[in-house]
């Protein structure tokens, strides 16, 4: 009798729960409908997140509801509705939150951008802008320490004497570098495993990330123990963040109070005045370091992709560097106010490939309504980058790889007011977006013309090369090519 009462409140307690989550979410934008418990999550796969959302959201005004095992999330759609609710003042700070989830408490604690907006995280994020300020006026430290690092790859490919090769560590090497030396005033050398670390802490963070992954982590926590993929990454996550910030504790000790001014000894500062926790310095360097890794290296592999799948662009980008850089110097940051077409190439490469697809997710600080829709506090929300960059609606033919969209008539960059340019959203949006957006622009620019100035890119016909159409692509949190080798040949 005993179990069976047990059973039955058990069964009516569950009733209950679905009603009452039935009620919340009753007024709540439309979408695909869901199956019960699992939601729409198997109509959403890991590796082509993006477009399965642009899929189910076809057939709704820019704002819809998919459920994902219990969660509903709303997706924005559109640029409208992305503009309204991220950057409005009436909506930006509801739809800034973050809640408490397996992500931000087991493998990145205390860090900067995946708590709420409150006095402290505003605090963390003020004080993070004004280190990677202080690292060098008008970003000229920043130029400096690229233009080492490319040097080394330019070396390391003249070595290789056109044998073919995967460009994918030399870019780790060269984008986690850079980071380093903002982070702890020290670089280091190829094969180091603190750069092997970089790459692993990179890599997992962009399948862990994902916006499936999240839900599954956190509606099943024991899903990280049984799913071998989850469970491999999440124990390489903990490892390398664990090894990183020691790494770092371990050169500030044997610098001995000689260690150069850096995001680390800014932060030691200010938890020396009790405004930062250890672990808040700890995690807002790994806040630095993956998102001064995961977007920038993506977007130079598909860059490189790029310019063999299109010729005649890497041809034009090369005949740019030659009138305004010549061979006897490599790039710099004055170059690109001389260099419309490779800037406008950038700006391309960022809508065609998109390298953040549905970034990540926002919860609501309170209760609103939009469009007469309803939506509850602590509701989850995205937004779909994919789909406002290959808007068919906005952009002509979104899915040809065409520069010349971002000149005007006499072939200069159009102004950054101008409509296309406002629709792109790599580098996110409102109260959230990218504050390291300068820092990965000039890595960008900086490493593709310099590439470009040294080498002919091309295939190894010998080898499979990517298809120059994005929407081959695996594109889970990054959207990169499969892997690739390609053919650096010294350009005379």
């Amino acid at each position: 009798m005993l179990s069976e009462f047990i059973l039955g409140t058990a069964v009516v307690l569950f009733l209950a729960y679905i009603y009452q989550s039935k009620r919340k979410y009753s007024s709540m934008p439309p979408g695909p409908k869901p199956l019960p418990i699992l939601g729409n999550f198997f109509e959403i796969n890991e590796g082509t997140m993006a477009q399965d959302l642009t899929h189910l959201g076809s057939q709704y005004n820019g704002i819809f509801t998919v459920h994902l095992l219990t969660t509903p999330a709303i997706i924005l759609d559109n640029v409208k509705s992305i503009r309204d609710l991220l950057l409005s003042p009436e909506y930006a700070d509801i739809f800034s939150g973050r809640v408490s989830s397996y992500f931000s408490k087991h493998l990145v604690p205390h860090d900067m951008a995946l708590q709420t907006i409150s006095e402290l995280q505003q605090y963390m994020r003020k004080l993070t802008f004004r280190g990677i300020k202080q690292y060098g006026t008008a970003l000229k430290n920043v130029e400096h320490h690229a233009q080492v690092e490319i040097q080394e790859i330019i070396k390391r490919c003249r070595e290789r004497n056109g044998v073919s090769f995967d460009p994918l560590e030399d870019l780790n090497q060269y984008v986690s570098n850079v980071i380093l030396i903002l982070i702890c005033g020290q670089r280091f050398e190829p094969g180091h495993k603190t750069l092997e670390m970089c790459g692993n802490i990179a890599t997992e963070f962009v399948y862990l990330f994902n916006f499936k992954n999240q839900i599954l982590m956190d509606n099943v926590p024991f899903s990280t123990m049984l799913i071998p993929d989850l469970r491999r990454a999440c124990q390489t996550m903990k490892g390398s963040y664990h090894y990183f910030t020691e790494a770092i504790d371990k050169i500030s000790q044997e610098s001995k109070g000689t260690m150069p001014d850096c995001l680390y000894t800014l932060l030691l500062k200010e938890r020396e005045e009790g405004m930062l926790s250890m672990g808040n310095v700890k995690g807002i360097l790994m806040d630095i370091l993956i998102g001064g890794i995961i977007t920038t290296k993506g977007t130079l592999y598909s860059a490189l992709a790029a310019m063999v799948n299109f010729p005649k662009v890497q041809k034009k980008i090369q005949e740019e560097i030659q009138r305004v850089v010549g061979k006897d110097r490599l790039p710099d940051l004055e170059d690109r106010n001389k260099m419309p077409y490779t800037r406008a190439v950038e700006l391309e490469l960022y809508r065609y490939f998109t390298p953040v697809g549905t970034p990540g997710p926002r919860h609501l600080t309170q209760d609103c309504t939009y469009k007469g829709y309803s939506i509850p506090k602590g509701t989850m929300v995205t937004y779909n980058v994919w789909r406002v960059h290959h808007d068919e609606s906005f952009w002509e033919n979104p899915f040809t790889f065409d520069p010349t969209r971002f000149l005007d008539e006499h072939g200069e960059l159009l102004p950054p007011e101008e409509e296309k340019r406002q629709r792109l959203l790599t580098f996110g949006i409102g109260k959230r977006s990218c504050i390291g957006e300068k820092l990965a622009r000039v890595r960008i620019f900086l490493g593709l013309t310099s590439l470009l100035q040294n080498f002919d890119l091309t295939r190894d016909p010998s080898e499979p090369f990517p298809s120059p159409d994005p929407r081959t692509y695996q594109c889970g949190f990054i959207s990169q090519p499969p892997p690739y080798k390609l053919q650096f040949k010294p350009r005379q």
